[in-house]
């Protein structure tokens, strides 16, 4: 089976050999970052075991590591170390032969301490070994698979998280493989063909600076031809390193190693450790301080083991006492073999409980520091309850002894305490009693006996109960009861008690006692009862004392005291004195009352108070006609009281003249046509009436609109009087009338012949003539018409097979009397149908021709395009389509348009050009060295004719591998070193492109001088397809010896891709090697 394994790590491969691969040589690089290229693939690579027996094939850069054969083992390994701090990528193709099974063994690295890996595994392994773990089961049926190996521990552990099933394997197939390595992420990438793994190989690589590589196969009961092909590898070459292992007197690693790096040749320094539980002795290997070489080197700290105590308190946490102590001894790192469960249990047995125990569980292990451990242990107590209850009794009883009502009994209080057993003593302790519902008794009010009354009104609220309180017991006796009556007779005008009554006996006898007698005595004084809550009827005695009142208070007589002020207002004319009206009088009335008390006969007055008011209102004078008084009014006169005297107010009048006008008004033309004015004392008849001057008037043709004058006269009064008596024109008026005429007729055009009735319709227009009566003028109103000024849209009636000139003759409007009457003739037409024919040129959007046709509606159009479109194929067109129909058209009142779309029809051809690369390969006498190397790239492109312009156009040209010529490598010729090891890829060839040529030219290498290959800057991957050029063999590398120890496989063939950290007293190498595993 074929597995490629990438192993990593930092510990020792095998325990005495460093030098895990047994390097026959050291490739001493002048530069730390290295490419290896395929033709130069073993100045840096060494072949080992199986793969010693096969040359490195030059001509196709081809190595066999296993044959197809049982029990080989190959590998080939790095001659330096790769720094793992660097990036590096390596590339190539893997051949994993043709058989995958379902028996196999470990991944190739199992026994190889601090390695990690990754493989290409086609043989199955189900099972598990020390040197390595079963594979992943879903690849049990003997698929081939990819997966990362984990190996730091000597044991191959295959990582199933990520493993991908792969192609089962061929012979002679040779596929892609890639592994990328980040230094920055220690993250490491693999690609197989198309597919791809990828791993953080950070816990593998540790602080590792410098692992070696190595790419192993190997073969057992089942084989397989293994190869590598076409190997690029850029990398960075690591430093010396040197490595520190600690170990004791038997060969045991008891610390980390610790490794350093360096520049080769300059100085290192190792350090003892200071380890727990042990004492340096000596060192042994590589100094413990020198300079740094190509091969690792290893210096061994050897140390000796100590001897170690413990002891075990166990402690009474309850009594703070030492149990007891136990103390252990022996060697550091060995177990104690002792654990405290079974002193526990004992002390357990005895009535202890476990608080905590810092022992380890498992035991301990003995050190170089003393240690102390302590179990604690406490009496265990076993908790119980104890209860106690307090009673609280009432009694009630008469005073004779008997029972007066039901006993009271309290809910009981109860108590609670624990008492607490300890296991070990026996000893008891007890807690505080607890009360559970309270520690009082609630007051306790004495039930009401009617006419009894308890010498306790109530038991108190008993506090302070206590767990060890007796029950209580109290008694309450009620005795008999006594009433008393009371009854206060009050003066309510005085605020004294006149007397008071006061009377007792036993509860519910008569009080025989009434108020009658008492308070006729009081009336007779002269006295008033108020009121009295004394019941009528008397009353009895009760439980509780009563209180009633009698309220009197003293009789009162009253009279009244009355008084008067009097207002004379005189009204007389101011030439005579004579009295002119009635005088205006008024009086306001005072009063006072005067009161006498009947019990003590005193009298008491009040203040005067008017009776209404107490002033006299405003008095207006009388209005005396044709008079004027010296006071319109007499204001009024307010603060009036009893004591003021008699008021006496004179006012006086005076005789007045009136005057009045008559205007005569024409209301048309706002003109006054006369006035009248007169006058007279007031209160004197005018003797003036407007009938005659009115008269006057209508007689010239007026008439009267309105008189606001008197029509039996009137009198003068003390205000002007101002009258208007308003006339106008008189009219008669009389109707003027009009009439607008249409009329619409409907004719055929051709003939003149009538096509429809006429059409009539009629406008009325009216005004009026007004005529002036009195001056004889005429006026004329507007004219106005009857019911509409306009004469409707009219649509002309539709006549089949004819179209009117006009479809509607249109509203008429702005008619007015002075309008001529309207005459309108609309013509009929006979229809005429169009059909259109376009003929449309789809390549270049232009119309070729268009085909017009009319005539009489429903008449056939007698066309058909089939001639027309063969005009246009007989050109070179190709029809597209055509809406016009196969079958008879005929014309109709709308407008009928049809397209007929052709294309150009084309003919396509194809023209090819070639572009050719040839490299002559001689020697330096110009002789040939080599057959030439030869490569072509064909373009083409198509040429398209238009068959009805004959115009040509060109596609672009395409490359049939576009565009490239690929890398060659030069043929390696022994004893021959070639001027270019290749011709490097040219791209961006083009049709334009000259054929090109190239000359290789190999010179001559002098006997005894080993040239290195000369290298490009940044190599290029050569091509697959490049030619099998004639190589000389090369010269045949010395066989080496297996360096490998054997591991015994007999089932599984495999190729493993390894990555080993190793110690050697040289710069550490990274080496490809083959691993031997046990099934």
């Amino acid at each position: 089976m074929g597995t490629l394994t990438i192993l990593a790590g930092g510990g020792v491969v095998l325990t005495h050999s460093p030098d895990v691969f047994k390097i026959q040589k050291v490739y001493a690089a002048t530069s730390r970052e290295v490419t290896v290229y395929p033709t130069n693939f073993l100045t840096y690579f060494q072949r080992n075991g199986s793969a010693a027996g096969f040359n490195y094939d030059l001509s196709t850069y081809t190595q066999t590591l296993t044959p197809d054969k049982g029990s080989q083992a190959g590998n080939v390994t790095l001659m330096t170390k790769v720094d793992m701090s660097q990036n590096f990528t390596f590339t190539g193709k893997i051949n994993l032969g043709n058989k995958a099974q379902n028996r196999g063994g470990a991944a190739g690295i199992g026994g190889v301490k601090g390695a990690f890996g990754f493989k290409l595994d086609t043989y199955y392994n189900g099972f598990n070994d020390p040197s390595f773990t079963q594979d992943p089961s879903q690849y049990a049926s003997g698929l081939a698979f990819g997966a990362f190996v984990n190996g730091l521990d000597g044991q191959a552990k295959t990582i199933a998280a990520g493993s991908q099933e792969i192609p089962q394997p061929t012979n002679n197939n040779f596929v892609d493989f890639k592994m990328t390595y980040i230094g920055a992420t220690k993250t490491m990438s693999i690609t197989y063909g198309t597919q791809s793994w990828t791993q953080d190989v950070s816990a593998f690589v540790g602080t590792n600076q410098a692992m070696s590589f190595s790419i192993a196969a190997s073969t057992g009961a089942n084989m397989n031809l293994q190869q590598l092909r076409n190997v690029e590898f850029t990398y960075t070459v690591a430093q010396g390193s040197v490595i520190a292992n600690y170990v004791d007197d038997q060969g045991n690693t008891i610390a980390p190693s610790v490794t350093t790096s360096g520049d080769i040749t300059t100085a290192y320094t190792t350090e003892q450790k200071n380890i727990p539980g042990y004492t340096y002795q000596s060192s042994n290997g590589a100094a413990q301080a020198g300079n740094y070489t190509v091969n690792d080197q290893t210096v061994n700290y050897v140390y000796t083991r100590n001897q170690g105590t413990i002891d075990v308190t166990y402690i009474d946490q309850t009594t703070g006492q030492v149990l007891t102590k136990k103390d252990l001894s022996g060697g550091t790192n060995d177990p104690a073999n002792y654990t405290t469960g079974a002193d526990i249990k004992s002390y357990t047995d005895k009535g202890y409980e476990l608080v905590s125990d810092d022992y380890p569980s498992q035991g301990a292990v003995f050190t170089d520091t003393p240690q102390h451990y302590v179990v604690y242990l406490r009496q265990k107590s076993v908790v119980s309850s104890e209860q106690k209850q307090v009673n609280e009794t009432i009694h009630y009883v008469y005073e004779d002894g008997t029972k007066a009502a039901e006993d009271y009994k309290a809910t009981p209080l109860n108590f609670t305490r624990t008492v607490t057993t300890n296991q070990v003593t026996g000893e008891k302790t007890y807690g505080e009693w607890q009360a559970e519902n309270g520690n009082s008794f609630a007051k306790v009010v004495s039930p009401v006996i009617k006419g009894e009354t308890p010498d306790q009104a109530q038991i108190d609220e008993i506090t302070g109960v206590k767990a060890d309180t007796t029950d209580i017991e109290k008694k309450v006796i009620y005795k008999r009861n006594q009433g008393t009556i009371d009854v206060t007779y009050i003066d309510e005008t005085t605020g004294q008690v006149l007397t008071k009554k006061d009377l007792s006996g036993g509860t519910d006898d008569p009080s025989n006692y009434t108020t009658a007698d008492d308070i006729k005595s009081y009336t007779d004084k002269g006295y008033e009862l108020v009121s009295s809550d004394y019941p009528d009827g008397g009353t009895i005695f009760t439980d509780e004392a009563q209180h009633y009142t009698v309220k009197l208070k003293h009789g009162i007589t009253n009279e009244t005291d009355k008084k008067a002020v009097n207002q004379v207002i005189h009204y007389v004319y101011k030439d005579t004195g004579d009295k002119a009206a009635e005088d205006h009088t008024a009086t306001l009335g005072f009063s006072r009352t005067i009161s006498t008390d009947k019990v003590t006969k005193e009298k008491t007055y009040s203040d005067w108070a008017a009776d209404n008011a107490d002033s006299f209102s405003e008095v207006v004078s009388p209005v005396l006609k044709g008079y004027t008084a010296d006071q319109l009014k007499v204001s009024e006169m307010t603060g009036i009281t009893s004591d003021t005297a008699d008021i006496s107010v004179t006012v006086s009048y005076t005789r007045n003249q009136g005057t009045i006008d008559v205007t005569y008004i024409d209301e048309i033309t706002g003109q006054v046509l006369t006035k009248k004015d007169l006058s007279g004392g007031t209160d004197d008849p005018s003797n003036y009436t407007t009938a005659d001057d009115i008269k006057s008037y209508t007689d010239k043709g007026y008439e009267l609109v309105s008189s606001d004058y008197p029509d039996g006269g009137t009198v003068f009064t003390d205000e002007a009087q101002h009258y208007n008596v308003k006339l106008k024109h008189g009219i008669t008026n009389e109707t003027d009338k009009k009439a607008v005429n249409q009329v619409i007729h409907y004719v055929y055009k051709d003939t003149g012949d009538k096509a429809a009735e006429d059409h009539t319709a009629t406008l009325g227009f009216s005004r009026t003539i007004s005529t002036d009566k009195v001056t004889g003028e005429k006026t004329y109103s507007d004219w106005t018409a009857d019911n509409a000024d306009s004469f409707s849209e009219v649509v002309s009636p539709v006549l089949k097979g004819y179209t009117a000139d006009q479809l509607k003759v249109s509203e008429m409007t702005g008619i007015t009397s002075d309008t001529a009457d309207i005459s309108v003739t609309v013509s009929y037409t006979r229809n005429q149908g169009t059909i259109d024919v376009a003929y449309i040129d789809e390549t270049t959007g232009k119309v070729l021709s268009t085909k017009d046709l009319s005539g009489g509606t429903g008449d056939s159009s007698n066309y058909t395009t089939v001639d027309t479109i063969k005009s246009y194929t007989d050109k070179g067109y190709e029809l597209v389509s055509s809406d016009y129909p196969e079958d008879e058209t005929k014309f109709a009142d709308d407008p009928q348009h049809y397209v007929v779309r052709l294309k150009h029809g084309t003919v396509v051809e194809t023209e090819n050009k070639s572009v050719n690369e040839v490299i002559h390969y001689v020697y330096d006498n110009g002789d040939k060295a080599a057959d030439n190397y030869k490569a072509t790239i064909v373009f083409s492109r198509t040429i398209t004719t238009d068959k009805v312009t004959g115009e040509k156009t060109y596609s672009d040209w395409t490359a049939d591998n576009g565009g490239r010529f690929a890398a060659v490598l030069s043929p390696i010729i022994k004893d021959y070193i070639a001027s270019q090891l290749k011709i490097d890829e040219m791209t961006g060839i083009t049709v334009d492109t000259a054929d090109i040529e190239k000359t290789v030219v190999y010179h001559k290498v002098p006997a005894g001088i080993i040239v290195p290959p000369v290298l490009p800057e940044k190599p290029s991957k050569p091509s697959d397809n490049q030619p099998k050029t004639p190589t000389a063999k090369a010269v045949k590398d010395n066989k080496t010896k297996d360096i490998l120890p054997s591991t015994g496989d007999s089932q599984k063939s495999q190729i493993v891709l390894t990555l080993l950290g190793i110690m050697a007293v040289i710069a550490s190498p990274l080496a490809i090697l083959f691993k031997r595993k046990k099934q």
